[in-house]
């Protein structure tokens, strides 16, 4: 939230108008909110998780639910996840909302003109900590850029030394009659 803090407010409100209260949200705020709950009757104690992306994008008014005296909302930030490679735009990206590998490629500003089509390594820490790497060939498998990006995933996509050459490659003309190639490294 923009202004996280404690907020006293007379009646009853509901879940929108408190994050309006607070400031809205931040670019970093994650796309879910939990509100714990201690309440006085049986059934009212516990901790609500709320998906950010239904209640907003979707409109499912039943998720702006009320907030009572006590309540508190917490939202954490959102995950993060890399890119790096033969991509246009590598570097580190929040996962504002769920995100598949296809569409973290895209918001990396796609791929590279000399990326491998076969060439990408998904590198995604599991539960128990451990450094899991799958190799992914998308022209094979479409099937799998659609699946979830993670908090800390890191996506490689690898490049084409032909590719990087074909891409490089100029032509320079300089005095009459004189005429030579050149190559810059696309990746620079």
């Amino acid at each position: 939230m923009a202004n996280p803090g404690t907020y006293d407010f007379p009646s009853k409100q509901r879940l929108i108008d408190v994050l309006a209260l607070a400031g809205g949200l931040t670019d970093k705020a994650g796309v879910s909110i939990q509100i714990r709950r201690v309440g006085d009757q049986q059934g009212e104690k516990g901790s609500f998780f709320i998906d950010l992306d239904q209640l907003v994008k979707e409109g499912r008014s039943e998720l702006n639910i009320e907030i009572n005296g006590g309540d508190v909302v917490f939202v954490p930030e959102a995950g993060s996840y890399f890119v790096d490679g033969a991509i246009r735009r590598p570097g580190s990206y929040l996962i504002k909302h769920r995100m598949v590998i296809r569409d973290a490629l895209l918001a990396a500003g796609g791929l590279a003109p000399y990326a491998k089509r076969e060439g990408l390594t998904l590198i995604r820490y599991g539960e128990d900590g451990n450094r899991e790497m799958l190799e992914i060939d998308f022209e094979e498998n479409p099937e799998k850029l659609e699946l979830a990006v993670k908090d800390r995933d890191v996506i490689i996509v690898e490049g084409s030394g032909w590719g990087k050459f074909v891409q490089g490659t100029g032509v320079s003309v300089g005095f009459p009659g004189f005429l030579g190639f050149t190559y810059k490294d696309p990746e620079k």
